[in-house]
């Protein structure tokens, strides 16, 4: 990276620490940008150049930790370790999700979970119905597990997991 690519990074890193700590004592629309671009110490115009709007800072810093963890997951090579690895990703970031949550922005979390699942138009309806229900079953995890305040472990929720699983399977075997 040359330094202008790594000022504009640093820029962005204060743009989107400011706003996630001013989140903590103000909901995000009470937030003004130029109260936001005082507090991280940079101008109006380094915010417009990187961003549209608060909104947009949340939705890159979301990209930017669920790519982070795709590259872990990609890097273990196990796609048993999947559930695994998203939770103590979610564990790892608590305090951001949360923050989210109580804010009322889950469904940027959703949208998250959608991008990564790589769900696109151009896709055939088979294709993009099971990956909707993939990123709605794994947000219905996650959302639930936020609404708890994320009490449990990552290792208890995939235990609670694999026990829905079980009953599950059961109810339909008995149906059967």
């Amino acid at each position: 990276m040359n330094k202008k690519q790594e000022l504009n990074a640093f820029i962005k890193d204060c743009i989107t620490t400011a706003l996630i700590k001013q989140m903590e004592t103000q909901s995000l629309d009470k937030i003004s940008v130029t109260e936001l671009v005082k507090t991280a110490g940079v101008s109006r115009v380094s915010f417009y150049r990187n961003f549209e709007s608060k909104q947009d800072v949340l939705e890159k810093h979301l990209m930017k930790l669920i790519q982070e963890w795709g590259k872990e997951f990609e890097e273990k090579n196990d796609a048993a370790y999947f559930s695994e690895s998203l939770l103590l990703h979610f564990y790892k970031y608590k305090d951001f999700y949360l923050l989210l949550n109580r804010q009322g922005l889950s469904s940027l979390i959703y949208e998250n979970i959608r991008q990564a699942t790589k769900l696109e138009e151009s896709q055939n309806n088979v294709e993009r119905y099971l990956k909707s229900s993939v990123a709605g079953a794994i947000f219905g995890w996650i959302d639930e597990w936020l609404r708890q305040g994320m009490k449990e472990s990552p290792q208890e929720i995939q235990a609670i997991i694999a026990m829905a699983e079980q009953k599950q399977q059961k109810t339909e075997q008995n149906q059967n």
